[in-house]
């Protein structure tokens, strides 16, 4: 397979998947072509306070298999957006004393296979610290991870830019503190043009023989989550484990076609202590990492495992027995145009990547390193389905 890129990510799979688990691994069994990378050049209409609707021009790229095969994963390069400010933007920053400008951003990504149609709206997009001149336009980065899927048929799976985006700009003086304007919310959608803008970003041929899907389990009416699952993780010294993770939220009942549904989902991990007992052996005094949640979702005809990308705070390791530290996952809002049901589960595998930290802030002896988790046979991943009116 070879790789181009894409805009911001992943489909239903990536909401569902986040809504599913919440858990702060990625997922094993990767399968991915030579990476490649492709942009896309859009023209967005935002609103911004005081100067209004104004035109900002984007660079979107992303690397991404161009193909796949049914039952293996498709992994994503992180997404990078340049968007351009224009003078008359800049002015009114100045005329605040903005200085600097950095914040967040959530991007919205169509995407169909299987017949049926997604919009994602994917958090964790980071707007950089930027200067602001003192006239001209301004470049803004934006960038942030994306999740990898795993389609069980054959079919295109086709993404292209959603039609709304919207960025949180905290504006800054030069001795760091907050301006009058604040937190500047902008929200923008592609710019309607004649003719219309093509928002594609990629199409990725799926192709094999159908592969079973794993279990939604014993479903229930989404709700509020309280889930413990068992996973088996192979650690650096201490070897094979059991992790149990504890996942809390809530995941909507039920929507209507063609709204926003926004899961809430994170988890509370538990190192056990053969495993503390190595990190203690190599004077770690805290371990923060990353990874993805692997979990499955089913929509009408489409069954997707994603893998969500998610974030692993700082914890602290106490001087005896396990660890247990929260995990954040970047659960994404989802909308679909037909009435359904999406039922959402934890998915087979899991991984995180971590580094542990001495008390000075140097690293351990550990270094950065992966564990690789599936989840334990015999326990019911189910989390909740939502009615789609």
């Amino acid at each position: 397979m070879k790789a181009r890129q894409l805009f911001s990510g992943r489909r239903i799979t990536t909401v569902l998947a986040a809504v599913a688990l919440g858990a702060g691994f990625i997922v094993g069994s990767a399968t991915i072509a030579s990476a490649g990378t492709v942009s896309k050049n859009l023209t967005y209409r935002c609103t911004f306070p005081l100067v209004g609707a104004q035109d900002v021009a984007a660079v979107v790229g992303i690397t991404f298999p161009d193909s796949g095969t049914t039952g293996s994963r498709i992994v994503n390069g992180d997404l990078n957006i340049t968007a351009t400010l224009g003078a008359n933007i800049v002015s009114a920053l100045r005329a605040f004393q903005t200085a600097t400008t950095s914040g967040s951003a959530v991007a919205d990504v169509d995407a169909s296979h299987a017949g049926n149609n997604f919009t994602l709206g994917l958090p964790g997009l980071t707007i950089a610290k930027q200067n602001v001149p003192s006239s001209g336009s301004m470049p803004v980065a934006i960038s942030g991870p994306t999740p990898s899927m795993v389609v069980y048929t054959a079919g295109d799976v086709v993404l292209k830019a959603g039609a709304s985006f919207t960025a949180k700009v905290d504006t800054r003086k030069a001795d760091g503190t907050p301006t009058s304007l604040g937190v500047l919310n902008v929200p923008c959608t592609i710019k309607a043009t004649t003719p219309p803008q093509d928002p594609t970003l990629t199409t990725i041929p799926v192709t094999g023989a159908d592969v079973t899907p794993p279990s939604t389990g014993t479903q229930v009416p989404g709700g509020t989550v309280n889930k413990t699952l068992n996973y088996t993780c192979v650690f650096p010294a201490s070897g094979a484990q059991t992790v149990a993770g504890t996942i809390t939220g809530t995941i909507p009942a039920s929507g209507a076609h063609g709204t926003r549904l926004q899961p809430n989902l994170s988890i509370a991990a538990t190192i056990p202590t053969a495993v503390a007992d190595v990190l203690r052996g190599a004077n770690a005094a805290t371990v923060a990492g990353k990874g993805q949640v692997d979990a499955f979702a089913a929509y009408n005809s489409s069954n997707i495992t994603v893998g969500i990308p998610s974030v692993i705070p700082s914890t602290a390791v106490p001087a005896t027995g396990p660890i247990t530290g929260t995990i954040s996952p970047l659960v994404p809002s989802i909308s679909v145009p037909n009435a359904g049901s999406i039922a959402l589960a934890a998915g087979p595998e899991l991984h995180g990547t971590f580094t542990p930290l001495q008390a000075d802030g140097t690293p351990t002896s550990l270094g950065t390193f992966d564990v690789p988790c599936t989840l334990d046979a015999g326990q019911d991943p189910a989390l909740g389905t939502i009615t789609v009116t």
